[in-house]
């Protein structure tokens, strides 16, 4: 029996146009009355998701970004915070190879974007934006970095970035241009299994969905584990099962399937 349920938004449960299921509402109606517990996990952050959901802030658990944030029911249930020298390293790092840089904070979003598609990319996941000149200048509880390359970030900047950071942060490609960077031992999946043992629920009793680099731990986390029809290639490698695109309200589709 299905007991908790973990999705992805951006390509996974929300179509191409960032919209959620019609019948989202319904469903996660239907699932309280089950007593199925349903989490968002996400690489935005609290302040966006809270925004996003606030109808059903009483309903849903939130793993905010990559795992670094948890949120149920009015507590906060994980924080891990970069280390303020850390994070201005990483910021002046690059800065050097010119790539645009946010600050994912406990109050807001802080980012150096000047170039209008970066600006319109960054609008289209966050809230609470807060631009600066000299981003070292952030006041704030950094939860997380993330790193947008424009033309695709696997190939140039991921492996610079996994070189000079990758033994003491956890450096994680969330999407074609964006490479997450957060505390060591720190992803959906870890989180994920903290919210499992909170609740009492075992890898048989998850279901999970994703599309990129950044799911593959949560779906390692779930028996019931789906990757979607456009995912990375590794994730269709690591997940259990398939279904279709984000486009085909397929998440909602399995759920309805599964668990009712």
């Amino acid at each position: 029996m299905i007991k908790l349920i973990a999705t992805d938004l951006d390509g996974t449960m929300l179509d191409d146009k960032k919209q959620l299921p019609e019948n989202f509402a319904q469903v996660i109606h239907d699932l309280r009355g089950r007593k199925i517990r349903f989490a968002i996990s996400s690489g935005r952050s609290f302040c966006t998701l809270k925004k996003q959901f606030g109808d059903y802030i009483d309903d849903l658990i939130f793993i905010c970004d990559n795992g670094a944030y948890v949120y149920d029911r009015g507590t906060a249930v994980k924080v891990s915070t970069l280390p303020h020298d850390a994070v201005v390293n990483i910021i002046r790092y690059c800065e050097g190879l010119g790539l645009t840089i946010l600050l994912c904070g406990k109050n807001g979003t802080w980012h150096n974007a000047v170039n209008p598609e970066h600006l319109a990319e960054i609008k289209s996941y966050y809230v609470n934006q807060i631009r600066l000149d000299d981003l070292t200048q952030f006041d704030d509880e950094i939860f997380k970095i993330a790193v947008f390359e424009e033309g695709g970030i696997e190939h140039s900047a991921l492996p610079k970035l996994a070189e000079r950071y990758g033994d003491y942060f956890n450096v994680q490609l969330s999407g074609k241009f964006w490479v997450d960077i957060m505390n060591k031992g720190i992803t959906k999946g870890s989180a994920l299994h903290d919210v499992q043992n909170r609740l009492g629920v075992d890898y048989e009793e998850t279901m999970a969905f994703g599309d990129y680099l950044n799911d593959i731990e949560m779906l390692e986390n779930s028996y019931y584990s789906f990757s979607m029809e456009n995912s990375h290639s590794l994730v269709k490698k690591t997940a259990n099962f398939s279904t279709g695109s984000n486009n085909d309200n397929s998440v909602m589709k399995e759920i309805i399937k599964l668990c009712f």
